[in-house]
């Protein structure tokens, strides 16, 4: 830099460091300027560059901090940079219920619950119903006998927290490469495995009849006759269907339609609790009473990105495949519907692979045959893998709180007892975790309004066996690496404060 030119320090670019630097530019270059009160005009000048240049240099900063995975915050830039390892996010995932339907056996007419079907919880003030739909695969109705005698005839059948869209049409194909077809609806639900054949189904019309194509998670492996196609999941969880080049996967021939059935819905408010869905839509063609012995499991919202910039340089590094008990771990957690999860290997070539859903509840069927096929083509060929329900430890908790003399009791209560659900948020336990009474104390106490607290019992309750008491020692309950915490009875009673 020539002499007399001025030096600026380029990591310090904010409002104050660029007026700071012009005016000493300004001193060097034009030295006849003495006059830098606020009220000079000159002054005024170079404050408006340096608020430009100061906008300017927060938009370059946000841009480059968009090019990394650990300072990106913006969801579509997570999206690229993990598409280039070959990492999707996951989309949000449906809950499943178990649902044992009866009706009356006063006919020889066969019950038929037809594919679509669908049941809800009971709507209240403020809480819509949470529908769940009968979605078997293959796509055929239910058919239960009945001869007449009386009395009453029951079916078991697994219902998705979902909605079908069946036979949408996308469009025209125009014979180019790599096209693409949006679908309509909102959120799109998908597997983690991108070659699954669930909740998803494109089929081309060529003139001869619909004929399914196969989705793929690239097309570089694709020959030129393929009938391969890759789904695109953008920020807000719509969904992009892009077809080959004809090198690449086959190009969909000119003029031919194409449609797509597909699941929309999911996410958390699908985890509804036992005995709760009792509800039979129309489409059923008798009257039926039905009911969820078993809580809903399995629902969970989109991938966020602080949990796929965690995973996803793991799973990049074991290559998607799962060789360490840590593997089979990260590889679990991947299946969307699963919150926790922990491998263990009772033998050299056996792995137990306990798994929490959303919600911190136990895992359904479906969810665990979910995580046993994902798990299936990714472990060591000799290693046989279960995946298990763990043993959870139900947290009890008796708490005596003193309220301040200028705070209302209820609102207290209701601070104290939303403090002591979020330490039972499954974001925030582990497998094993030890408990303290020591948390119990700190996450009230810091609550206003809160004088005092005294807690009166603190006990676990295994779920195998059930009801098998854990008593803690010096305020700690010591969990074993298949236990996982939960939340159990709580009590919680205030004193003092107003009325």
């Amino acid at each position: 830099m020539a002499a007399g030119s001025g030096n600026f320090d380029y990591t310090n670019r904010d409002y104050d460091a660029l007026v700071a630097s012009l005016l000493d530019t300004a001193a060097l270059k034009l030295p006849e300027w003495t006059d830098r009160s606020d009220n000079d005009l000159g002054r005024l000048l170079l404050e408006l560059f340096a608020q430009v240049g100061d906008v300017l240099l927060y938009y370059q900063d946000r841009i480059a901090n968009e090019a990394f995975l650990a300072t990106a915050v913006e969801r579509r830039s997570v999206i690229d940079l993990l598409g280039l390892i070959g990492y999707t996010l996951a989309t949000p995932a449906p809950a499943a219920v178990d649902l044992v339907v009866t009706a009356r056996n006063d006919t020889t007419t066969p019950l038929l619950v037809p594919p679509g079907a669908r049941f809800a919880t009971e709507a209240a003030p403020g809480r819509p119903p949470v529908e769940f739909s009968y979605l078997p695969v293959p796509s055929v109705p239910l058919s239960l006998p009945r001869d007449g005698t009386g009395g009453t005839v029951t079916a078991t059948l697994t219902c998705l927290n979902a909605q079908q869209i069946a036979d949408e049409v996308l469009g025209t194909s125009t014979g180019d490469e790599n096209q693409g077809f949006r679908l309509a609806q909102r959120p799109v639900l998908l597997p983690r495995d991108p070659d699954s054949k669930e909740y998803l189904a494109v089929e081309v019309d060529s003139g001869g009849g619909f004929e399914r194509w196969e989705r793929r998670g690239t097309l570089l492996q694709s020959r030129s006759g393929d009938p391969h196609y890759t789904v695109r999941i953008d920020a807000e969880d719509g969904a992009e269907l892009i077809f080959g080049d004809g090198d690449r996967g086959r190009v969909p021939p000119a003029g031919a339609t194409v449609r797509a059935t597909y699941l929309i819905g999911g996410g958390l408010r699908g985890n509804v609790g036992a005995r709760t869905v009792t509800v039979a839509k129309p489409g059923v063609n008798s009257p039926v009473d039905v009911v969820n012995p078993l809580a809903a499991a399995g629902g969970a919202e989109r991938e966020s990105i602080e949990h796929a910039r965690a995973l996803a340089p793991y799973v990049f590094r074991s290559r998607q495949r799962a060789v360490t008990a840590a593997d089979h771990a990260a590889q679990a957690e991947s299946v969307p519907g699963v919150a926790r999860a922990i491998a263990v290997s009772p033998s050299w070539n056996h792995v137990d692979v306990y798994v929490v859903a959303s919600g911190g509840t136990a895992p359904g069927d479906r969810l665990r045959a979910q995580v046993l096929a994902h798990l299936a083509g990714r472990a060591m060929v000799t290693t046989l893998v279960s995946v298990r329900r763990p043993v959870f430890v139900a947290i009890g908790l008796e708490v005596t709180v003193g309220v301040e003399p200028t705070f209302y009791r209820a609102d207290v209560r209701s601070r104290v007892e939303e403090a002591l659900g979020a330490l039972f948020a499954v974001e925030r336990l582990e497998f094993g975790q030890s408990f303290f009474l020591s948390k119990i104390y700190e996450a009230v106490e810091s609550r206003s309004g809160v004088a005092y607290v005294q807690v009166t019992a603190f006990t676990g309750v295994r779920s195998d066996p059930p009801g098998q008491q854990v008593e803690p020692t010096a305020g700690l309950i010591q969990l074993q690496p298949r236990e996982f915490p939960t939340a159990g009875a709580r009590v919680v009673r205030t004193e003092g404060g107003l009325a």
